[in-house]
């Protein structure tokens, strides 16, 4: 007999009897409370076990809602591990069940193995305590809604479930990103599909306007892939053969698998010629009456030879070093000097479906040729001359393809064939000749150019003094100059030794040639002389002088200066203006902040810049609608100036003193009257229309003298 017993208390939950030949006994848990349990024979405790209450969770990780026939992932969560799940939906049956979660990697079984099972339930074998498992609807057995699925733990009573959102998938359907494609013939034209994410394969007719070329493409395996991009070789459009990328690599992607997989090649031999395309896209196969997606043309331009340029770049890169990089320290040149690189920039079209054969070379078998020939022709037997491909042989030289941009690079390290030498002048010639497809019969299309090879040298850009030394001056900037002829970008080593101590430094060929480096020489005593100066670049010979400290020159600063001028009284309404003139009479150029003041107002605030000896000139116009007095000032960095304008009324009131003095001449007719000869005298002033009625012209003015001086006494 043996007797369970709750391991805190001691109390008894259950006595089991078993049969001598027994090897083993069950215990229902199902009144036991979580806890230590023992199990005891005759008092003893032979063993014990622990009851847990199991715990289930289940979680939907794929985002929601998802779309029919895609799988989501359900993650079961349980203390547990090893044991087996039963699944129930109201919105399924068991055989959809089973089909819902056919991609589990789980076994699944239905009630046909498992006798507890209902007709309606699934069980899932073998769940971890962390596990996923999942539910695949597939689009054309359910419709879009909303599913739930309930997980419970087969021999406990453990459970959860949850709800899964489904949508229906969209559209099969594929369109083209453009319109138009355009490229030349000879090249690699592009174009690019845009699949829905239900399209599983998309097919691609091409076909050539005159039907002599008819193609159809199979595009697979490019999963999530949003767009397509198919890379068509026209040049080898004549290779094109069924099968994986139409045979030499004639249509190729990056993002799928292409496959020809029909094909009406009526140009034979021939090379395609410039001319239009249509272009088809399918969601199945065209051979089958499918119909067409969407549409788009494809346009093959002539082909052209259009420039040749030269380039140099240090010798501190390799032919083999990125052309992006090399590029960055490249300098356009008709001149190289030794050791450094040449780079023969070709802008040519219609050559990159085949501008290199299988090991890197020109393709000479296609009517493509650059040679290097010495342009002085030698007293017996012909000019040196080598090919572009000699130079790749031997490891001097790479073509390198800018096709989207029309052009071609050959990066090459000329002086280093042996029949290149330094003060010599080479001529680099691209041909495109007669066995070009796209070159008539008896003809070729060619570029050249001239360049100088020189020997590499460096020297000290500033004069020798009467002592052959290099004066280097003691500021807190002593520059030392040189120039080069090597490539810009090249670096430059400097050491300046004096008797107990070294300077070093370094600097880079600029595109002028020139290069410089400085120091802080200021504690060095005018007169102290150096055992030498040394600047050197790769591969040249080292310039080397000797050299003496110098007192500096002074260094060159701005001397700016404001002046402004105003008229410093106006009337009510006259025209007045400030003109502010700031003077640079310094030998360096001086930028300042710069002011113009009229009364309250700031008229004019800005940075300005002025050269050595130049000046800037600004005008402002006052208001003077008002009487009154206006300030006014200017500064231009520490300098300025200022004044007042003022402003007065007007001298209008003089005037209607003047029409008084009419009032007066009335006044004198009445004298008039008792003058009355004089009146007749006044016959003669009758010849003037501007007469005085009873007086002469004397007596008139000895009346308008006395009014005048009445006037002055008054005022007085």
């Amino acid at each position: 007999m043996f007797e369970i017993l709750n391991n805190d208390t001691q109390d008894l939950e259950r006595q089991i009897s078993v049969e001598d030949t027994d090897d083993s006994f069950q215990i229902d848990t199902t009144r036991f409370n979580n806890g230590l349990y023992d199990i005891t024979e005759d008092g003893d405790v032979v063993a014990q076990f622990r009851v847990d209450e199991q715990s289930l969770d289940s979680t939907v990780l794929t985002d929601t809602p998802a779309t029919l026939g895609s799988n989501v992932t359900v993650e079961l969560d349980s203390q547990r591990s090893g044991y087996d799940v039963v699944v129930t939906s109201d919105d399924l049956d068991q055989d959809e069940l089973e089909h819902a979660f056919r991609h589990t990697d789980n076994t699944v079984e239905n009630d046909s193995a498992n006798s507890y099972l209902e007709s309606d339930e699934i069980v899932i074998k073998g769940v971890n305590s962390i596990d996923e498992v999942d539910v695949n609807l597939d689009s054309s057995q359910f419709n879009a809604g909303t599913y739930s699925f309930d997980f419970t733990a087969a021999d406990t009573t453990a459970s959860d479930s949850v709800e899964i959102e489904y949508q229906s998938p969209a559209d099969e359907d594929v369109v083209f990103d453009s319109n138009t494609y355009e490229q030349h013939i000879g090249d690699n034209a592009e174009f690019t599909v845009q699949p829905t994410s239900s399209t599983d394969t998309t097919y691609v007719n091409l076909s050539e306007e005159g039907g002599y070329y008819d193609v159809t493409l199979e595009l697979s395996n490019y999963d999530d892939a949003e767009e397509v991009t198919v890379d068509f070789n026209t040049y080898r459009a004549n290779e094109t053969t069924m099968g994986t990328n139409g045979g030499p690599d004639v249509f190729t992607s990056e993002e799928a698998d292409v496959e020809v997989t029909s094909l009406d090649n009526g140009i034979n031999n021939n090379r395609l010629v410039a001319s239009d395309f249509e272009l088809e896209s399918y969601t199945e196969d065209p051979a089958t009456g499918a119909d067409e997606t969407d549409a788009a043309v494809l346009i093959l331009n002539e082909r052209s030879t259009d420039d040749l340029t030269t380039w140099t770049a240090p010798s501190s890169y390799s032919v083999s070093d990125d052309l992006d990089n090399i590029l960055e320290d490249a300098t356009q040149t008709d001149s190289v000097a030794e050791n450094d690189l040449l780079i023969t920039e070709v802008e040519a079209s219609g050559v990159y479906g085949y501008l290199t054969d299988s090991d890197d070379n020109l393709s000479t078998a296609d009517g493509l040729t650059m040679n290097f020939s010495d342009t002085e022709d030698p007293t017996y037997g012909d000019a040196p001359e080598f090919s572009v491909n000699e130079l790749i042989d031997s490891g001097n030289a790479k073509i390198v393809p800018d096709a989207e941009n029309d052009t071609f690079y050959v990066v090459a390290d000329v002086t280093a064939h042996g029949d290149v030498g330094t003060d010599e002048t080479w001529n680099v010639d691209f041909t495109v000749s007669e066995d070009n497809a796209y070159v008539e019969e008896d003809s070729e299309e060619s570029l050249d150019q001239d360049f100088d090879v020189e020997e590499r040298n460096i020297e000290f850009s500033s004069e020798l003094n009467e002592d052959d030394q290099l004066p280097i001056e003691n500021s807190e900037d002593s520059e030392v100059a040189v120039e080069s002829n090597v490539a810009p970008g090249t670096e430059v080593t400097y050491r300046l030794r004096f008797p107990t101590y070294v300077a070093d430094g370094q600097a880079v060929i600029g595109d002028d040639g020139m290069a410089s480096a400085s120091w802080d020489f200021s504690d060095r005593q005018a007169g102290e002389e150096l055992e030498f100066a040394r600047a050197g670049v790769n591969g040249a010979s080292t310039g080397e002088v000797d050299a003496v400290i110098v007192a500096s020159e002074p260094e060159p600063e701005a001397d700016i200066s404001v002046e402004g001028v105003a008229p410093s009284e106006v009337e009510v309404g006259e025209d007045a203006t400030l003109d502010v003139t700031v003077t640079n009479d310094g030998d360096a150029e001086g930028t300042v902040n710069f002011t113009v003041t009229m009364g309250d107002e700031t008229v004019v605030q800005e940075e300005i810049t002025v050269e050595a000896g130049g000046t800037h000139e600004v005008s402002e116009d006052f208001d003077t609608s008002s009487a009154g007095d206006i300030s006014w000032s200017t500064s231009a960095g520490d300098a300025s100036d200022s004044g007042t304008l003022t402003v007065s009324e007007s001298d209008g009131s003089d005037g209607s003193d003047g029409s008084d003095g009419s009032d007066g001449d009335d006044g004198s007719d009445g004298s008039d009257g008792s003058d009355g000869s004089d009146g007749d005298d006044g016959s003669d002033g009758d010849d003037s229309d501007d007469g005085t009625p009873g007086f002469g012209v004397g007596v008139a003015l000895v009346a308008l003298l006395g009014a005048a001086m009445l006037a002055l006494r008054r005022q007085n």
